[in-house]
């Protein structure tokens, strides 16, 4: 055995040494819970590419997009409770996702139906999305965005009102274990 290894084992077999206890699932859904919080206070801005000098070096910084991160924590959110939603619950978030689905061909096709300049509606015909250096699509390009952060809000709303339904997953009645 070389002393590597018996550096490492004598380190894992001290007193001092001990795991943290195993949360428990109603821990796992309250951080999740607190990080949607804390994504949704943000403000949801769209995600870009600056490009910075730093110490006579251009260094590109990235800008997450705070929409996606949001509809991610969310996503996550809805993964976990799954397992807890009753049929009010399964039938409100039907409706939500299929709003939430729907919103792309509903404006792809607006746009298609009002653009005024040829090459732009061609263009969201034949590739099926609208384009972007299109003053008009961009102002649906928003409009679908706050759209859809509205229904992901409203899919955390939902998400918080099963869980205080279901008694906040095992009958507690306070947000701490």
């Amino acid at each position: 055995m070389d002393i590597e290894q018996e550096f490492l084992e004598d380190t894992l077999n001290q007193e001092n040494y001990s795991r943290k206890d195993p949360e428990s699932f109603k821990d796992i859904v309250m951080r999740a819970m607190e990080k949607c919080r804390i994504e949704m206070s943000k403000e949801l801005t769209i995600g870009s590419t600056d490009l910075k000098e730093h110490q006579g070096v251009i260094v590109p910084i990235i800008i997450s997009d705070q929409r996606k991160v949001v509809e991610n924590c969310i996503n996550v959110l809805h993964s976990l409770m799954k397992y807890y939603f009753d049929d009010q619950a399964r039938e409100v978030f039907k409706k939500i996702e299929e709003k939430i689905i729907n919103l792309d061909q509903t404006y792809l096709d607006y746009y298609i139906k009002h653009e005024k300049w040829t090459p732009h509606r061609e263009s969201a015909e034949s590739n099926g999305i609208i384009p972007k250096e299109s003053s008009f699509g961009s102002t649906l390009l928003q409009k679908k965005g706050n759209e859809r952060s509205t229904l992901y809000w409203q899919k955390f709303d939902e998400l918080v009102e099963l869980y205080l339904r279901k008694n906040e997953l095992k009958n507690k009645k306070t947000a701490k274990t």
